[in-house]
């Protein structure tokens, strides 16, 4: 029998590191920062899986708000196209 918690974290975890791997090779910035917030949301889920709320809402405040706030305004300052 499957057990559907650790389907589900084995499926997070796998599209976060696709994610990430594709956030790493991409030539346009803002597509970097979004596939990186991709890859935040699943680890997220991956957070609620392995039952781990102070982790949770500590990943979610500085993985997907912070960090990609400070990354876009970044951005605007500079090129959005890696040469």
């Amino acid at each position: 029998m499957i057990h559907i918690p650790l389907l589900i974290g084995s499926i997070g975890s796998t599209a976060a590191l696709i994610a990430a791997i594709l956030a790493m090779f991409e030539k346009d910035l803002l597509k970097a920062i979004v596939l990186s917030g991709i890859e935040s949301i699943f680890t997220a889920f991956l957070l609620v899986v392995l039952l781990a709320p102070d982790l949770l809402i500590a990943y979610v405040a500085v993985g997907l708000g912070i960090n990609s706030v400070i990354l876009i305004y970044a951005l605007l300052r500079g090129e959005r196209y890696e040469e």
